[in-house]
This record gives C-alpha cells, structure tokens and sequence, in this order.
C-alpha cells in the first residue's frame, strides 16, 4: 500500500510539473497552464487597428470560461521598435505584474537583416528577455511576423529566425507569418495589409490575433466574436480563424 501511495504521490508531482512547463522543449509545442495574464511587446504591426492585445482579449471572452473577463491581455508598443528596446519595459512591467506568458515581437525583418549588427541585437535582445522571463515564471512566445506583401519570400527566412531564436531560449512560436502567407493562397479576396504594404489591414491584425489564441490556448478561434468596431463580416472572420487554426495545428505536427 505504501509503495502505490509513493507511486501516486510521483505521479502527481509529475503532473504538477507539466502544467507548470516553463521553457518549451521545442518551438512548436503546446503551451502549459492556463495563461491568464499576457504581455504582448511589440512595434506599430502590433499597435495598428486598436491593438492586437485588444482584438486577442475579445476573442477570449467570447471562447473561453466565464472568468475570462478576468484575464489581462497588455500591449506595449514602441513606433519601429526593435526587440531590444523593449528590455527596460519587461524589466519595469515585472515588477508591476506577474506575467503567465510574455510575447516577442522583433522589427518586420530584423531577425534576418542583411546587417550582421542588426542580426546579432536581435538574438542578444531575445535571449537576455527571456532569460528574465523565465526567472519571473512566465513562458516566453516568439510572435513570428509576415513577409512584406511584395515580397513573399521572406516567410521562410522569418520562420527560420524565429524558430532557431526559439530553440536557443527555450520559448514558443506562434506562426503568424505562416498563417499570413496560407490565407493568400487560400483566400486571396481577403487584403490583409495596409496600404503601405507592411502594416496589418484590420483583417491581417484580426488573424494575428486568432493565431495568437489559437497558440495561447491549444483551442480553435472559430466561432470568436468579430471586431466590435468594424464591419467584417462573419464569413470573413470564419476564413481567417479557420486559417489561423489550420495553421497552428499543422505547425505543431512538424
């Protein structure tokens, strides 16, 4: 009797572990716990259509428990911000809250600049931020971004980077860019961009946030609430979560 009760008491702390899982084994893995508090660090493709943060608090309440209304989702933006430039805010917005998971945003195509400075930045910024994420206890998800609309070659060099960036840290990747690239080919009446050619459309900020949730929560966005403040229809809004749920589930099977 004791050795079972041993065994059980093993097995718990087993359990207990997992759903408290820290640093991810791979990129691609699903997320532990139950991520109720999210700091989102990121530059104007984040910021643009009320804030993505906005848009991934929405879809929560719509999808999620009842005591979802409760969950904080912030988003702190710097106008061209580079991933670096945002060491000082984790370290200042640790110290106001504790954050379940913290989300990286690098400039558009800085994981890959032709600049070997630009490259190195990156990668020290990453690993001394989520370094300091997982000594806080947070879970650390790199937001991997889209290719320029011209330039669709960039998303293979995006994945790249952030996966390897994920990989040497320990964190998550929540394919955004990859989501982006499959609802072109998929639903090429859909204009996820701005008109600078960069920038999210409200639908391209909509699907990054249906991503993000799908990343966050190991659950489909399909069926969340539309932007409160729009007029996308719910067709569109249906092509883009299921997008964003394809996306997620086939990355995960790599």
């Amino acid at each position: 009797m004791k050795k079972i009760m041993l065994f059980l008491a093993g097995l718990a702390l087993m359990v207990d572990a997992q759903a408290d899982t820290i640093v991810a084994a791979k990129p691609q893995d699903k997320l532990s716990g139950v991520n109720k508090s999210i700091a989102i660090y990121g530059n104007s493709y984040t910021h643009y259509n009320n804030n993505i943060n906005t848009r991934l608090r929405d879809l929560s309440r719509s999808l999620l428990p009842n005591d979802a209304k409760d969950y904080m989702f912030r988003g702190i933006t710097i106008s061209s911000g580079r991933l670096g430039w945002h060491l000082p805010n984790l370290e200042f917005q640790n110290t106001l809250q504790k954050w379940d998971v913290v989300i990286f945003q690098g400039n558009s195509t800085e994981p890959f600049s032709a600049k070997k400075d630009s490259r190195d930045y990156f990668t020290e910024s990453a690993v001394k931020m989520a370094d300091i994420a997982h000594k806080e206890g947070s879970r650390v998800v790199y937001f991997m971004t889209w290719a320029s609309k011209d330039k669709p070659e960039q998303t293979e060099k995006l994945e790249k980077a952030y996966l390897d960036i994920a990989s040497k840290t320990g964190g998550y990747v929540a394919p955004v860019g990859l989501a982006f690239s499959n609802a072109i080919k998929t639903h090429p009446e859909i204009n996820l961009y701005h008109s600078d050619g960069n920038h999210p459309s409200l639908a391209g900020s909509y699907l990054a946030a249906s991503v993000l949730f799908a990343t966050l929560y190991d659950q489909s966005p399909i069926g969340g609430a539309l932007p409160v403040d729009s007029d996308m229809t719910g067709q569109t809004a249906k092509a883009l979560q299921q997008v964003a749920w394809d996306t997620v589930k086939e990355f995960r099977a790599n």
